[in-house]
């Protein structure tokens, strides 16, 4: 994982604006850095490295990279054999070897993914770099956000789950970032490139396309024991792929039935795993992660919140995720500590479960929608929270992992998973209105490879309510505001509960409270345009 960020401009421009940037998203690629200007390349440790280049230049591309794949060679930005593209990548390129394979007129020096990708690219390019990045992007398998440039013009692309962010402001001088909070000067609004889209920047317009999205599946899989069968398939394969050249593992481990069936896959491979869980110690999360990790002999650890702990933390949260929202802010500090725990203990790749309950019906007001709308209704909304997904989870996941500078990674978001997954009948998810386990089809596969009962079929929990964290900040909010009333605010949340349950989520001392911790730390908050919640007091 790493940060991209950069500039374009009609007239040269000052690099120092990069060399900004870059120092202001650093955590997020602490071992190497790199910058384009012009053509020129220059990549080293650290900034101060970054000393031969053009002090001013219209196309400016910066890099700072968390090292993982392609070991200390794979420094970017990178190039194409004649030098025409350059190129730097956030992600990671699954199937990069394969495409290696099959680029065999091409110079690949390292075993770094990223060189692969701007040769790809290289393999189509014809004149026109937007029709090159099109029909590159279906051959990816992986998560990405990516700029590369011909020269003369620069193309954006983010992969079409939305799992690697990145920002842009609109307009000239054109720039863009892995994270809002390195757009905060330019001092206009800052919008997000949407997953599968590209942007096309040629210093006289800006142009927004289509680039590649996941196509829908047919349904297909009417009965449980094909639909298991081949569901193993492709989740075996996610695995594997995702654990290429680790030597062990990290995993948030909540104890439910998602991380545990990823935690045991993983280690089944001869990986060994450590879980990471952070909750109220006697909270749902904590007691299920222990006994997860003692069925599967693995070791966990843990924080434990307290009041303490959380009225220190919210800050350094909200700063990281640049979000203030109530379910935004609880589901972050329980991933935001056991990133920083495993960040302590030397991973830079975390798993986590994400994506399960929107592939297989896990949430309770899918049952719901069976009783209002029937199951049909259910696959499309489904479908539909699979393309917000970038909106209600993923590209807060990334910021507070990143903030630690660890890799998330999420098995049941590969797109062959996707794929599958949507294929099989929604009466094999969701049985009837009535249905208080779902994601059935999910659940018997976990209990075939070994997960147990009491896992396999345990309740869903939301990763808020199962850590116990609401209980806490309402405590906080409600000792900040003793004896005064609840100050006028404004703040925006959002996620999938909004789209289904009528009532308001949390409590106006709660919702407050976050708002005055964001004014008096002076955090910046990234408000996201159109697709968000707004929710006034």
């Amino acid at each position: 994982m790493c940060s991209i960020i950069g500039f374009v401009d009609k007239r040269p421009r000052n690099v120092a604006e990069a060399l900004t940037m870059l120092t202001q998203t650093r955590h997020r690629g602490p071992d190497a850095v790199g910058l384009y200007v012009d053509g020129q390349i220059e990549q080293g440790k650290g900034l101060s490295q970054i000393s031969k280049l053009p002090r001013s230049g219209m196309i400016c591309l910066g890099h700072a990279r968390l090292e993982i794949v392609g070991g200390p060679t794979g420094l970017q930005p990178l190039s194409s054999c004649g030098g025409k593209l350059s190129l730097i990548h956030n992600g990671e390129i699954y199937n990069y070897r394969e495409l290696r394979q099959l680029l065999a007129r091409h110079r690949v020096a390292t075993e770094s993914d990223s060189e692969v990708l701007v040769h790809l690219i290289e393999e189509f390019y014809q004149g026109d770099l937007a029709a090159a990045v099109k029909q590159a992007m279906p051959l990816l398998d992986g998560m990405y956000a990516f700029a590369v440039t011909d020269g003369t013009c620069v193309v954006l692309a983010r992969d079409p789950v939305g799992k690697k962010p990145v920002y842009y402001v609109e307009g000239f001088p054109f720039y863009f970032a892995s994270e809002p909070k390195a757009l905060r000067g330019v001092g206009r609004e800052i919008e997000r490139l949407r997953p599968g889209d590209i942007l096309v920047i040629d210093r006289k317009r800006i142009t927004g396309q289509e680039g590649y999205q996941i196509e829908e599946s047919p349904i297909r899989l009417t009965r449980l024991e094909a639909a298991v069968r081949e569901y193993g398939v492709v989740f075996d394969r996610a695995i594997d792929k995702r654990i290429v050249g680790l030597d062990r593992a990290a995993v948030l481990l909540s104890g439910g039935v998602d991380s545990t069936l990823i935690a045991k896959a993983i280690n089944s491979r001869g990986i060994p795993v450590t879980g990471y869980c952070a909750g109220v110690r006697d909270s749902l999360d904590v007691q299920n992660a222990m006994h997860s990790a003692e069925q599967m002999n693995i070791p966990l650890r843990t924080t434990y919140l307290t009041e303490e702990i959380v009225d220190e933390v919210l800050p350094a949260v909200i700063e990281a995720i640049e979000l203030n929202g109530m379910v935004q802010v609880e589901a972050a500090v329980p991933m935001f500590l056991a990133a920083k725990m495993a960040s302590e203990d030397g991973h830079k790749v975390l798993f986590t479960g994400q994506g399960a309950d929107e592939l297989f019906g896990g949430y309770a007001w899918y049952g719901n929608v069976v009783a209002e709308h029937g199951h049909l209704t259910l696959h499309k909304r489904m479908w539909e929270d699979i393309t917000k997904l970038y909106l209600d989870t993923l590209e807060r996941e990334d910021r507070m992992t990143m903030a630690h500078s660890i890799e998330l990674r999420a098995p049941f978001l590969d797109r062959d998973v996707i794929r599958k997954a949507m294929q099989i009948s929604p009466r094999l998810k969701v049985k009837d209105p009535e249905d208080a386990v779902r994601k059935w089809v999910h659940r018997e596969f976990a209990l075939r490879q070994g997960v147990p009962a009491f896992i396999a079929r345990g309740e869903k929990v939301r990763a808020q309510d199962g850590s116990a964290i609401p209980a806490i900040i309402q405590s906080l909010a409600e000792k900040h505001f003793a004896g005064r009333e609840i100050p006028e605010f404004s703040v925006t949340d959002y996620g999938s509960n909004y789209r289904y349950l009528e009532e308001t989520y949390g409590t106006p001392e709660m919702a407050a409270f976050l708002v005055e911790i964001t004014r008096r730390h002076h955090i910046h908050i990234f408000d996201g345009a159109s697709a968000e919640r707004s929710v006034a007091q």
